[in-house]
């Protein structure tokens, strides 16, 4: 899959950096950073095959036997299959469960991602929830990259230097085609592209791209399809000659392989390509459209946010459908009502963004079953949701779309909820010590029961009308078959489907006697029924693409509810269909025919214990990620460069982080310890930090306020310190966290001759610190903030609350205490419109108060870049954030994507024992203007450049004689052009 390696390192030095120590906020973070929790410490072992290092922590021998089978298997694959050998082991570190896989420190993992593999020590992440079968294939695919990355780049640590980066399709596709295998998920994504006219195009550049939606990035299953075509088209070995030719690419220009390779143009390979793909698929022209039967229920596709269906529920009555579906305007999953008469959305009853759960839970494999379920009482809504480690069931009103109900799971994966009959009771499934079983939650008591207890993988149950029989399917090798069992022993279980093809998602007629079903028999899912009587079989629809979830109308019979896959989506259908006979079978008891048939991996292994070995920990440190060298310029016209080193363990525990940079010839120097293998994190840290402002000039003799210039008062303060921090999350939104250290503060000004006559003299300013610190501060952080991928926070809320001390333990250490609170309310207006709201104070007293420096970019627009000092003081911001333009091309690259804000600022700031008074010029060569508070009011536009967030506004300058008349204010001066390069609060 695509290569996603966390940086932990980097993540928690940003948060160090914002801890309320003595040293205070000395650097700018925009964002506080989500919490991992890192639930439970495992106990890592690691064992050597011919060709892996397994790491694992699974107390079962039999799963580190399964492991290193499929392993090897996969490797004697894959090298016959690409006739090459690696030069070394790979790291395979294996996950018992999903959530498990969530908390590695080596690799970045979301929702929906199985496996991981990174270049740059090859090594592989996987989990076990999920079929031997799957997890071969899974293996197959990532240690497919793993080949790439070896071909491509040699032995381990060469890809440091590989600043060329193929396209994706060439990586993700390769490890497709060499599983050898297509699945009938991937195979339907490209035969509905082909059919509708909507097969993704290589560009110029030599990427895939589509103008049309698809379920995931086309780099898969089309990547795959290309390498067929390749092989057809140019024979075996061209995919040899293909990757031979990208390992001579320029180191800086773009990567174009098919054109090197084969001379083809990539006007030439789309005609080509598209033909093999329509030829191919010729077959199924003359197959059903869901359009054939009716019109879709729900959203018009795609000029809606809900036009994706990912499952569905009937209501009682049948007159209203419950769709989970992907909101594409919030990026979020919601449940939303659709009437069955016209097909309009009655309403979201899931609107907005909550601290309730994390996310829904959906499965884009149908095979698994419906992701809702409707009560037979018609009061309730079940769906599963992520809910701190693992995972919760929830009741919602369909009515007021409030949450009724939530009742824990300790399972992994939970899924296909199902009500009982009665309404007090849901089945569901969910994997339990790397098996899949069917479980039963009482609503009443919500004790939860193993129903099956077995190692067979059971998935998407359906309850019968009468309660007593449970249809559900089984994975026999690598297919999904159907049974049937009573619901008081699952253990009599009886085959309901034979034959070739997969077959599943059952679910049951009102009178209990057919079971409706879907099954790939004629290679894309079409309806079927099996008559539980005298074993008929009738199919009702003969589609190109799939048709899943077919439910019977509960008061219409002959008409059924079904999801079909069309033009990249799922949507939601009815219609009343009538059924063809295709065949008569016979049922087969479990004890009666042979045994379930069993995956078994190619090759088989013998583990000798003697060889297993404790993980070291930190023994061997690794390069972590490339180090990076930056070079940019600040908002304020300074030159900006450094580079930053990361390097830790082989399982991302332990962290180093060194870093460099330089400012306007002012060096700073940075190296941490990060500790992250339990949930209580520590990091031991010693810097010097040498940073710029520029301080108020008025303070250093108001009478230059005319002849001196904000550039002249620049000022630095280096700090060196030695401490370590501590960080507890409580859950993912809140955590606590805690600084000790010591601080070396030195202070002048930049060009301490320009100032010598004027900060010797009485009115000079006199309020650089200079002397040591002995700091201990604890802070409380919460962060409910949900982020859009392209402008950052859009609803919920951030704070931060501080308390630091400092001891004057010795002659010349500071003596203050100090606390700040920094808020921020995000109040999302849709679309990617939003209200932002922050309050940001501080105060320290003692016999050394603490002296703050901020204003400029988006804190105080009207104020220079750090130009205000204080030892107390706040100020306040409400911004409305506009999106204008997604993405543009323009002659100095592609921008966006582009917003407008309409920005209000206000701020007091004071020394202690002093009046705040800010000194403002409406006139060149008069006496300033005194002033209790400044702020500012404007409008301006922010674009991406390069990934770079730049800002350009037009500010007006407000001052308040008087704070305690609020309204006494007034404006001043023209408007002024800004230019700020940084991300919004």
């Amino acid at each position: 899959m695509e290569l996603r390696v966390r940086s932990s390192a980097l993540l928690v030095m940003a948060l160090s950096l914002v801890s309320a120590t003595a040293a205070q906020e000395f650097m700018f973070y925009p964002y506080y950073g989500k919490n991992k929790v890192i639930y439970e410490t495992f106990r890592w072992k690691s064992y050597p095959t011919e060709h892996f290092r397994i790491y694992f922590y699974a107390k079962e021998p039999q799963t580190l036997k399964n492991v290193a089978e499929l392993a090897e298997s996969a490797y004697q694959k894959l090298s016959e299959g690409l006739k090459h050998q690696l030069s070394d082991p790979v790291p395979l570190i294996f996950y018992t469960t999903y959530t498990d896989f969530e908390l590695s420190n080596v690799f970045d993992i979301s929702e929906g991602v199985l496996g991981v593999s990174e270049p740059l020590l090859h090594r592989i992440g996987v989990h076990g929830d999920m079929p031997l079968d799957e997890l071969q294939r899974l293996i197959e695919h990532e240690l497919a990259h793993i080949f790439e990355f070896d071909i491509l780049w040699g032995s381990q640590i060469a890809s440091l230097y590989a600043l060329n980066i193929p396209p994706l399709w060439l990586f993700e596709g390769l490890s497709e085609y060499a599983t050898q295998d297509w699945s009938a998920w991937s195979t339907m994504i490209v035969r509905d592209a082909v059919l509708n006219d909507r097969v993704p195009e290589m560009t110029e550049s030599g990427d895939l791209a589509t103008r049309f939606p698809m379920p995931r990035d086309p780099s898969y299953d089309f990547g795959h399809a290309i390498y067929d075509f390749i092989e057809a088209r140019f024979g075996k070995n061209a995919v040899k000659d293909l990757w031979q030719s990208i390992k001579g690419s320029p180191l800086i220009r773009r990567i174009t392989p098919l054109k090197k390779a084969f001379n083809i143009k990539p006007h030439d390979f789309n005609h080509e390509f598209q033909k093999y793909l329509r030829e191919k698929n010729r077959k199924f022209l003359l197959r059903e459209n869901p359009a054939d039967y009716s019109i879709a229920l729900g959203p018009k596709f795609p000029l809606n946010p809900y036009y994706f269906t990912f499952s569905y529920a009937v209501s009682p009555s049948g007159d209203l459908v419950a769709a989970l579906t992907f909101n594409v305007t919030d990026f979020d999953i919601d449940l939303v009502l659709v009437s069955t008469e016209d097909g309009s959305i009655i309403k979201n009853i899931t609107p907005g963004f909550t601290t309730e759960y994390e996310y829904i839970v959906y499965e884009y494999d149908p095979s698994l079953g419906s992701d809702i379920a409707w009560s037979p009482d018609g009061d309730t809504i079940a769906f599963i949701a992520r809910d701190g480690r693992k995972y919760s069931l929830y009741l919602i009103d369909p009515v007021r779309g409030g949450i009724q109900a939530k009742y824990k799971i300790g399972h992994d994966r939970p899924s296909a909820p199902r009500f009982f009959p009665d309404s007090r009771a849901v089945m569901f499934t969910a994997f339990t010590q790397g098996t899949h079983d069917i479980f039963k939650l009482d609503l009443g008591s919500g004790e939860i029961v193993n129903l099956t207890r077995d190692d067979y993988f059971e998935k998407a149950p359906a309850i019968s009308p009468d309660g007593l029989s449970v249809s559900y399917s089984i994975r026999l090798d690598n297919t999904d078959k159907l049974f049937l069992s009573p619901l008081a022993d699952f253990s009599q279980k009886t085959q309901l489907t034979f034959g070739p093809g997969n077959t599943t998602s059952p679910s049951f007629s009102a009178d209990g006697r057919q079971i409706y079903y879907v099954g790939d028999v004629r290679e894309a899912f079409n309806i079927y029924s099996v008559d539980l009587t005298n074993g008929e079989v009738k199919r009702y629809t003969d589609v190109w693409t799939g048709n899943f979830f077919p439910s019977a109308h509960p008061s219409n019979p002959g008409t059924l509810f079904f999801s079909s896959f069309n033009k990249g989506s799922y949507q939601v259908f009815s219609a009343r269909l009538e059924g063809t006979i295709e065949d008569r079978v016979t049922f087969a008891g479990l004890g009666s025919a042979e045994p379930p048939r069993r995956f078994r991996p190619a090759l088989t292994l013998d583990i000798e214990d003697k060889k297993i070995e404790p993980y070291p920990g930190l023994n061997k440190l690794y390069v972590a990620r490339r180090p990076p060298v930056d070079v940019v310029v600040s908002s304020d016209g300074s030159l900006y460069g450094g580079a930053a080193l990361a390097f830790g363990d082989l399982l991302g525990d332990h962290n180093f982080l060194v870093m460099i940079y330089q400012a306007r010839g002012l060096r700073s120097y940075y190296l941490s310890y990060l500790n992250q293998k339990r949930r209580l994190q520590f990091m031991p840290t010693v810097f010097e930090f040498t940073m710029f402002y520029y301080p108020p000039y008025a303070y250093i003799d108001p009478g230059l306020y005319n002849r001196l210039t904000y550039q002249d008062a620049i000022a630095y303060r280096k700090i060196t310190s030695a401490n370590i921090e501590a960080y507890y999350p409580i859950n993912r939104y809140y955590r606590l966290e805690g600084n000790f250290g010591f601080y070396r503060y030195e202070e002048n000004f930049f060009d301490p001759y320009s100032f010598n006559r004027q900060s010797a003299s009485p009115a000079g300013y006199g309020y650089f610190w200079n002397g040591n610190v002995l700091s201990l501060s604890l802070a409380f952080v919460g962060e409910t903030t949900h982020f859009s991928p392209y402008y950052g926070p859009r609803a919920g809320h951030t704070f931060r609350f501080s308390l630091a001390q400092a001891f004057p333990v010795a002659q010349g250490f500071f003596s203050n205490t100090t606390v700040r609170a920094d808020l921020r309310k995000y109040l999302y207006l849709g679309g990617d419109a939003l209200v932002a709201l922050r309050l940001e104070g501080w105060a320290s007293r003692g016999r050394n108060p603490y002296i703050s420096y901020y204003g400029g970019n988006n804190q105080v627009r009207s104020a220079y870049f750090y130009n205000i000092a204080c030892t107390e003081g706040w100020f306040a911001n409400a911004e409305l954030r506009l999106p204008l333009i997604n993405i543009a091309s323009t002659i100095i690259g592609t921008i966006g994507p582009i917003r407008a804000v309409l920005f209000f600022d206000f701020t007091r700031a004071r020394f202690n024992g002093y009046p705040a008074k800010f000194y403002l010029s409406p006139e060149r060569l008069r006496p300033p203007v005194v002033l209790d508070a400044i702020g500012s009011y404007g409008w301006g536009v922010q674009l991406f450049l390069l990934g770079l967030p730049m800002h350009i506004e037009w500010v007006k300058k407000l001052g308040w004689p008087d704070l305690s008349n609020p309204f006494s204010f007034q404006a001043y001066g023209p408007f002024e052009t800004k230019f700020w390069i940084g991300l919004d609060f």
